[in-house]
């Protein structure tokens, strides 16, 4: 038994703030402004102070094991500032890691550097010219490769669309046909140990519930048996949560394995992103009047797995920036919802940065949640000047988070990771400091329910968690400082002091027989 005393912020459905919580077996068995006589004979375990008490956060759209192979086992280069600097970061990596076969990397924006654009082949080619190496760019839809990654390219690849052999870009269907064979070369052992490690640096970071989009085109998908084997041995081990989407149009893949949801990008992408141009768009970009973005599939093909989905029981996430693709997403669930009506479905749309005022209504009478990550609205990658270029007074109607909360619409909060660093109190910032248009700042309460309350609801674990409730699993952090006093503006200031997840402060450190003791013995753990 545990007793917490100070200031408590459930986030139920009522904003309670309490001064006592008791966890006893890692479930809330008190909440209140008093302690009842049956506890004062225990000593108080926790005084918070001037700290304070609150669930635990969520990542409700992350890649997880994408994300962690960048983190752990590979590098990134968005802090270069400009293309030497990259360079550098590449010799610096290669000088330690001289076993490598191949060389995997993240973040490269034409925003960050002074030189205005993307590095290209042939300077990849001056640091890097033994061992096939790939750069994603930061917006998760455009990468660069050098001479020797080009060179290993099997011919679907190069005839792709979006295949540009003198700068080694990567755009459109060549990006996700790129980067599958690429990820092709990555040892299954360093997948393990960045999976692993992955964890902790999680819920470092506050976090003990994720919602991981995995199927990036590894090999019969071992990203997804991986995930899947690695957090059951998580959940068994700490009671971290994780729950798989499964990003594939094959229904019949994730009945296989079990799975209760499928989608998310990659493969259920249907559109681009603002940082390629290739977002869907009803109408042109404002820099370019021939171009309106980019479908991934056609209108039919999005239907049709829809419906097989829905009819199959399968909760749906897809992704969808511009208006024109969140208007075919809104349309496809429709139709499967009239196809096979469910009344609880919570089917998801990834991103809506842009969305038609039609469609909020739709949105909002189907039931469809929204996740959103109020990250990207701060990201430097992607800066706002360069969105005014492109969508010209559109930009104030980007990410538009509190027209979505009016319209009664469920918003969770994520990263996209590794498309910025998965840490909710930088989304709680964003949502909170719109730059485009302050008026669609959220409160304080909203956006931590956003990285909480609303991702639990989002996959069906509200009634266990993402709230401080009498009856509930004890999935707690404690911050530095209470949020709810903070200008928003100084969000950024919150830290993360300690994490509980059923009641029990977060171990790290699983090795590899750990994880495949805990993993054998948790395989039927909920994922």
């Amino acid at each position: 038994m545990r007793i917490y005393h100070g200031k408590i912020i459930s986030l139920d459905k009522d904003n309670h703030i309490f001064k006592y919580l008791v966890e006893d077996r890692g479930r809330i068995v008190h909440l209140g402004d008093s302690l009842p006589l049956e506890y004062k004979k225990d000593d108080i375990s926790v005084e918070l102070g001037k700290r304070v008490l609150m669930p635990s956060f969520g990542d409700g759209h992350i890649h997880f094991s994408n994300w962690a192979l960048i983190a752990v086992s590979y590098f990134d280069v968005r802090k270069a500032k400009d293309i030497r600097g990259i360079q550098a970061i590449i010799q610096d990596y290669m000088v330690q890691n001289k076993k490598k076969k191949a060389l995997i990397a993240f973040g490269a924006s034409k925003h960050r550097v002074i030189e205005k654009r993307l590095i290209v082949r042939e300077e990849l080619d001056e640091v890097c010219s033994d061992i096939p190496l790939i750069i994603v760019c930061y917006d998760g839809h455009s990468a660069i490769c050098n001479t020797k990654m080009i060179e290993k390219f099997p011919d679907k690849v190069k005839k792709t669309p979006g295949f540009f052999a003198d700068t080694g870009h990567l755009f459109l269907e060549a990006y996700f046909a790129g980067t599958d064979y690429a990820t092709s070369l990555v040892p299954p052992i360093d997948m393990v140990k960045s999976i692993i490690k992955g964890f902790d640096l999680l819920a470092e970071k506050g976090i003990g519930l994720i919602h991981a989009a995995e199927g990036i085109g590894f090999p019969r998908d071992i990203d997804v048996t991986l995930v899947s084997l690695i957090a059951k041995a998580q959940t068994r081990k700490n009671q971290f949560q994780t729950r798989l989407f499964f990003q594939t149009m094959d229904t019949k893949k994730v009945l296989k394995r079990n799975l209760p949801r499928m989608g998310g990008c990659f493969a259920t992408a249907l559109d681009g992103c603002f940082g390629a141009c290739d977002a869907a768009l009803h109408k042109p970009y404002s820099n370019d009047p021939d171009n309106t973005g980019h479908f991934f599939q056609s209108e039919e093909d999005v239907f049709e797995f829809a419906k097989l989905a829905n009819r199959a029981g399968l909760q749906i996430a897809m992704h969808a920036i511009g208006d024109a693709a969140v208007s075919r997403a809104v349309s496809a669930i429709e139709a499967a919802l009239r196809d096979y009506p469910r009344e609880d479905h919570r089917h998801t749309i990834i991103h809506a940065c842009m969305i038609h005022p039609d469609d909020m209504e739709k949105i909002a009478e189907l039931g469809i949640g929204i996740t959103l990550q109020p990250g990207f609205l701060i990201s430097p990658l992607e800066p706002e000047e360069y969105l005014q270029d492109i969508l010209g007074s559109r930009v104030l109607q980007s990410s538009p988070l509190q027209l979505i909360l009016d319209a009664g619409i469920h918003l969770s909060g994520g990263s996209d990771a590794p498309v910025i660093d998965p840490d909710p109190i930088e989304g709680i910032y964003g949502a909170c400091n719109h730059p485009y248009n302050p008026e669609q700042s959220v409160s304080i309460i909203d956006a931590l329910k956003m990285f909480t309350t609303e991702v639990a609801w989002t996959t069906f674990d509200e009634k266990e968690r993402g709230s401080l409730e009498k009856g509930k699993i004890a999935d707690m952090v404690i911050l530095n400082q209470d949020p709810l006093k903070l200008d928003p503006r100084n969000l950024r200031s919150l830290s993360v002091e300690k994490l509980f997840l059923h009641g029990k402060e977060y171990q790290p450190g699983m090795g590899l027989m750990g994880m495949l003791w805990n993993g054998y013995a948790g395989r039927k753990e909920k994922i």
